[in-house]
Formats: C-alpha cells, sequence, structure tokens
C-alpha cells in the first residue's frame, strides 16, 4: 500500500483576522462620520452595516477556488455546520458548495471579535478624535493671533 501526504494551505484564521481589520477599519470611520464622542453609545455592528459594508467585508473573506473551500471543509467541517445550523438558514450547510456555511463561521468569529473589542476601539479613537479637534483648535486660535 502506497502512502501519500497532502499539503493543505490553511488561510481561514488569516481570512477572519483580515475581515475583522476591515470592520475595525469601518467602526473608526464610523465614528469620525457620526462625531461620536466618549459617553456616546458605542455603535453595534448592525449600525455599521447601513450600506452592507459589513456582509460585504464579511462576503469578501469567503474563499471562491473549489480546492480552498474543499481544503477548509477537511479541517472545519464540524465548526462550519454548526456555525450554519446556529445561523438558521437551512438544512444543508453544503449549500451553494459550502460557501454559504463558510460565510456564516466568518460571519460568528466577527461578531464575537466585535463583541470582545469595539469599546476599546470606541474609547481610543473618541479619545483620539477629541485630541485632534483641540489640536485643530488651538492651530485656529494661533493663526487669528498671526493676523492681529
Amino acid at each position: 500500500m502506497a502512502k501519500r501526504t497532502i499539503e493543505i494551505e490553511d488561510r481561514l484564521s488569516e481570512r477572519v483576522s483580515e475581515c475583522c481589520d476591515e470592520i475595525k477599519d469601518l467602526l473608526i470611520e464610523y465614528i469620525k462620520d457620526n462625531d461620536l464622542e466618549e459617553g456616546d453609545s458605542v455603535p453595534c455592528l448592525n449600525d455599521l452595516d447601513d450600506s452592507g459594508s459589513v456582509h460585504e467585508h464579511i462576503d469578501s473573506a469567503v474563499p471562491i477556488y473549489t480546492k480552498e473551500i474543499e481544503d477548509l471543509w477537511y479541517l472545519y467541517s464540524n465548526e462550519f455546520e454548526t456555525a450554519y445550523k446556529n445561523a438558521g438558514v437551512g438544512d444543508n450547510p453544503r449549500e451553494n458548495d459550502g460557501m454559504a456555511a463558510i460565510y456564516h463561521y466568518i460571519e460568528e468569529k466577527v461578531n464575537e471579535w466585535y463583541e470582545e473589542n469595539v469599546e476599546e476601539i470606541f474609547e481610543k479613537n473618541c479619545k483620539k478624535l477629541e485630541e485632534e479637534e483641540e489640536d485643530e483648535d488651538e492651530d485656529e486660535d494661533d493663526d487669528e493671533e498671526g493676523d492681529e
């Protein structure tokens, strides 16, 4: 009997991490666009998704090539099936060649990451924006004094 060794490239954690970075950027943009300050309520993930951009980022994290999808299913089938079941979207986790279950898995991971990190990111960026506004006010005051 011949032995064969197969090498599988596992980029799932990278895909999730990159997606979380993109969601972090959306949160920072949301804070700036809405002039949020410390003391304001922390936005939920749905607040960032008015235009569907959260779902676009999750969708773009799902692999499109059959080999990568099959490799990930080999490694993470239980996790994908659980995520699909938790999403409550159907009975067949291999729907759409298994991409739907991978989507829901990534969505779950993004939601977990967001809940764990949103407050810290929110506070840090609100402080940063306040400092930038104070610096701008000081610069304007300096300009006015120079004009006299």
